[in-house]
């Protein structure tokens, strides 16, 4: 009996041995997709991050000036805001045609430009960043309005913005990554 299953055995190995052999075929096509898998657990909290410094921001979206210019603020400040706004700088960009453009400065539309300055005023609780256009290439005696993308005024802590000394403030994308503040 041993004999004859030892035989079978044998037999059924040189089958398997033989039945390997010869050229691959085609891959398939792909069957449906099968149904989403339950929701893995929550991962562990990442590490803490580099402290910022410190900086606050007051942004618009797209805006048109009124004669040339335009007033962006925050009102009802807190104590501790208005205090750090007093011993701090303000930066302020304008963005147009895709680009943002360091103020005071010029300011491009297509194929004209406003050169624009800003002042800034606290009142109370109230801070107000004013911007007013000083000359445009129009000839006209009142400066034309524009259509702006949109404003950034970058509040910076005058001590934290020592400390950074060798970041070009003017340069939009190196303000940026110093402050860590994205688009």
């Amino acid at each position: 009996m041993i004999k004859k299953l030892m035989f079978i055995a044998w037999i059924g190995l040189i089958g398997v041995g033989f039945g390997c052999d010869g050229p691959q075929g085609e891959v398939g096509p792909a069957g449906s997709k099968g149904d989403p898998g339950a929701a893995g657990e929550k991962g562990e909290p990442g590490e803490p991050g580099e402290d910022g410094i410190g900086a606050r921001e007051i942004l618009t979206g797209p805006v048109t000036t009124t004669r040339g210019g335009y007033t962006l603020g925050k009102a009802n400040l807190a104590t501790g805001d208005t205090a750090m706004i007093d011993n701090s700088v303000i930066v302020v960009f304008i963005k147009s045609g895709g680009f943002w453009w360091a103020q005071p400065g010029i300011v491009r539309f297509g194929d004209n430009w406003t050169n624009f300055h800003f002042v800034t005023t606290r009142r109370g609780t109230t801070l107000f960043v004013d911007i007013r256009a000083l000359t445009w290439s129009e000839n006209q005696p009142t400066a034309p309005e524009r259509q702006l993308e949109a404003i950034r005024a970058v509040i910076i802590p005058a001590d934290k913005l020592r400390q950074n000394a060798e970041v070009d403030w003017k340069d939009y994308k190196q303000a940026m990554a110093a402050l860590g503040l994205k688009e």
